[in-house]
This record gives C-alpha cells, sequence and structure tokens, in this order.
C-alpha cells in the first residue's frame, strides 16, 4: 500500500509583507475518496488566496490508519481537516491533536445529495423508509420538510461522541430499512458485506470548501501567534556562603558561566541572550519558541538546567506582549515574581489575565551538570591536573594562572601554553579574568582561573 500525499500550492500573485499574514500549510486527512475530493476544493481555495497556501493530505484506507498518517505530517503543518467529528474526537481525546483543527460538517445538504444518489441507483428504494446515522434529528426532519416527505418511518441515530460509533451498524440492521446511509467508512465496509443496501453521507464540495477556508484562517491564526515576540528572564540569586567562599572575582565568574549555558540552551530555539548585569539575563525569542521551551507551558524554561548546572538558585520569568517592550515588561514582573518563591517556580505573565507557575520537569531538575568530570575531556583533564599539582593548590583556594606560569609548568613554549589554557576554557575547566592594570604601563596580562573543584 502506498502513501499518496498530495500537495496542493499557490503562490501570491504579488508580494506580501511578511509582517502581514504568513503562509500556511494545511493537513487533509480521511478516507483517500474523500480527500482526492477535498485535494481539488484545496485546489481552487489555494488558488483564489491572495497568501501562500499550502495543502498535504495523508489518506487512510482504514480508520485504524488515521493516528499513523496524521503524526506523520504534524510537524509540517499549521492546522488539520479531518472528515467528520468522529476522527476530530478521537485525536482530541487520543492526545495525537497538535494543531489546531476543524472537520467537515454533516448538514441537511449533504443529506440530500446522499438521497439523491440513493434514488439513482438503488432500485425500488423508499425514501420514507430510510435509516440514517450521525446526522441530528433536527437537520433530518428540516432536510425531509424541504423535499415534502414523510418521516414517520425515517430513523436517525445522532453521532453523541466516538462510543457511539459503535452502535451504527447493529442500528442499521435492526431498523431494517430500504436503504442505511451512513457516514462511517468501516460501517459502510460491514454492511456491504452483509448484502445491506447502504450508501454513505459525504459532505457537499460547499460544505469542504467551507472548511477548508476555516482551517486556512486557523493556520494563520497559528503562525501570527508563534511568531509573537517573547522574552525570558534569568535572574541569579547569589548565596552569601558562595560569594565569601569564591573570592573577588566570583561574581564575574557566575555571570560568564550563566552566559555561556543559557547561550547553549538558547540556540536550540534559534534565541539571543543579552546581558542585563552580572545576576540578570534577557533571552528573546517567539511565542512559538517559548511554547517548544516549556512543552507547551508545562514546565519551566532553563530553571532545573541551570540550577542543577550553576549551583546557586536561579529565578525565571517568561512574558509575551503586543510589543517588545510589553514583553519585556512582562517577562521582568515574572522573574520577580519567581525571586520571590526562591526560585522554585518559573512564572509566566502575557499582561492580561494568564499567569502560570511553571515547575522544573523531572529530565531537567535531577540533571547531573553538563561540566561533570566524566564528560571533561582527558587531555584537558591531565593538564588542569599537572598545573593544579605544580602549584601545590590548597583545597578551597583558588588557582590563578597565565600563560607564563603555564608555559614554565608545562615546559612548553609560550604559544603553547596559550593554546592549553584555551583548550581549558573550552572544556569549562578555566575562566579568563578581567585583565590586571599593568603598573608598569603596557598591555595588561590575561589571567585565568582553574576550576580545580571539578577535579573532586
Amino acid at each position: 500500500m502506498t502513501d499518496e500525499t498530495h500537495r496542493v500550492e499557490a503562490q501570491p500573485t504579488e508580494p506580501v509583507p511578511a509582517e502581514r499574514v504568513p503562509s500556511v500549510t494545511v493537513g487533509l486527512f480521511g478516507p483517500r475518496r474523500l480527500v482526492k475530493t477535498m485535494a481539488e476544493v484545496a485546489q481552487e481555495v489555494a488558488e483564489r488566496s491572495a497568501h501562500g497556501v499550502r495543502f498535504l493530505s495523508g489518506a487512510y484506507d482504514d480508520q485504524s490508519e488515521a493516528e499513523e498518517r496524521y503524526l506523520r505530517l504534524r510537524d509540517r503543518i499549521d492546522s488539520a481537516v479531518f472528515p467528520g467529528p468522529w476522527v476530530f474526537d478521537l485525536a482530541t481525546t487520543g492526545h495525537w491533536l497538535t494543531v489546531p483543527s476543524t472537520h467537515l460538517p454533516l448538514t441537511g445538504a449533504a443529506l440530500y445529495a446522499a438521497l439523491l444518489r440513493a434514488s439513482l441507483t438503488i432500485e425500488n428504494v423508499d425514501l420514507t423508509r430510510v435509516s440514517i446515522d450521525s446526522l441530528s434529528q433536527a437537520d433530518v426532519a428540516e432536510a425531509y420538510a424541504e423535499i415534502g416527505l414523510d418521516t414517520s418511518h425515517v430513523y436517525d441515530l445522532p453521532y453523541e461522541g466516538p462510543e457511539s460509533v459503535a452502535k451504527f451498524a447493529a442500528f442499521h440492521r435492526q431498523k431494517r430499512a430500504t436503504v442505511a446511509l451512513t457516514t462511517i467508512l468501516s460501517v459502510e465496509r460491514e454492511l456491504r458485506t452483509e448484502g445491506v443496501p447502504v450508501l454513505r453521507i459525504a459532505p457537499t464540495r460547499s460544505s469542504v470548501r467551507d472548511a477548508l477556508e476555516t482551517a486556512v484562517l486557523l493556520g494563520q491564526g497559528t503562525r501570527m501567534g508563534a511568531h509573537q515576540l517573547a522574552m525570558i528572564a534569568v535572574q541569579v540569586i547569589p548565596t552569601g556562603g558562595s560569594r565569601a567562599e569564591s573570592g573577588d572575582y566570583w561574581q564575574q565568574e557566575l555571570a560568564l558561566s550563566t552566559h555561556q549555558k543559557l547561550l547553549s540552551e538558547a540556540r536550540q530555539v534559534g534565541a539571543s541572550v543579552t546581558r542585563r548585569s552580572d545576576t540578570l539575563f534577557l533571552v528573546t525569542t517567539t511565542h512559538g519558541a517559548l511554547v517548544r521551551l516549556t512543552e507547551q507551558f508545562t514546565t519551566a524554561p532553563f530553571l532545573g538546567a541551570l540550577t542543577a548546572q550553576l549551583g546557586v538558585p536561579v529565578a525565571v520569568g517568561a512574558g509575551t506582549g503586543q510589543t517588545a517592550r510589553a514583553a519585556e515588561a512582562n517577562a521582568l514582573m515574572a522573574v520577580e515574581e519567581s525571586v520571590a518563591t526562591a526560585g522554585k517556580v518559573a512564572v509566566y505573565l502575557d499582561g492580561g489575565s494568564d499567569r502560570l507557575d511553571l515547575e522544573p520537569g523531572p529530565a531537567t531538575a535531577n540533571a547531573a551538570p553538563v561540566d561533570s568530570t566524566p564528560q571533561i575531556d582527558q587531555r584537558a583533564l591531565e593538564i588542569v591536573t599537572s598545573i593544579a599539582s605544580a602549584m601545590s593548590a590548597t583545597p578551597g583556594r583558588q588557582v590563578v594562572v597565565d600563560v607564563e606560569s603555564v608555559a614554565a609548568i608545562m615546559q612548553v613554549t609560550q604559544r603553547t601554553g596559550r593554546r592549553m589554557l584555551k583548550e581549558l576554557v573550552e572544556a569549562g575547566l578555566a575562566w579568563p579574568l578581567p585583565p590586571a592594570r599593568s603598573t608598569g604601563g603596557g598591555r595588561p596580562r590575561q589571567q585565568f582561573r582553574l576550576l580545580t573543584e571539578k577535579l573532586d
């Protein structure tokens, strides 16, 4: 069985500013015959669109394949259209629905078309003795009233949730009508196998067009919302003990370490990091990236990983807004609220009524520091061990070196000593310190503190 994935695409006839309405991709899901109709209508919708619109379809032969077809395309679509309320509800209750979605409506218009096909294809059919599933009794009564037919012997079983579908086949057998009209492919196949006259109720092209246009609007809303600016404020909460034990350069070292780790985390979602002070950092990103970082606003961004790696409490506040200034203001207010909890939770504010407390996820909250010894480059570990041993480092005291001292200890040229220090910095075993002011003039010497505590 091959996977026939249709692509229907149209480009704007003239340039459209990116800040207006973004192009979207809509997924079409359902039985193959229905998806073929959806794809034909999608071509019309795409050609009429003033913006870039693309439709991808994941047709299937059996309802059991619906989830697999959807999951195959979920990362490539902004919205989705399902064949009816049943599959839509299955996706929702099954928690595999990931984008705003709609479904083809079941209305009296679809019933008219089914009754007409029945009268043309089934010999001696009595349209006043029909069994119908899925449609509401009001829709059935209205449709029959429009064509002037009696409904005394027209039987209807409305769709009332996914569990009601299991009763459809037995309902049609029990009523023994001249024709069974169903919206479910599996019910149609089952009844046809048993020799029961059956036709499937299919939505009209007009209904399909309305659903596709709705999905396009949903996709545009998704894209525009995903590109809304978001800010994440990260505030390091120093402890008195750490400051006293670490010497004059403790604050600068902590700031450098925090900045480096934030850059590593933010790079995964294309965010930028700005250092506002030694303890406050701002991460600029989009609402869509924030959703990914927080796993749909269920976990705190950065909080667990930074706390574990830095060894000091960290507060995190996230904010969104209509402007960059509003997003920043919300993020800064949120981080203050996170500081009030001593960094136990991150806080999200959107400037409206939404305020969320986000706790560290289990994976990040218990993560081992990325700088732990098993992950350190072996050569860098040998270099820092040799230097520390030669300088008779006292436990708890800082070891500060420069290129000249490293070259002398390791008995190498200064050029090689400079390369060794670079290796130690890249391995997280040394931090460059602010250049010491030279009393004799000239270029100040660059010094480095060896992070010998990581050798324990």
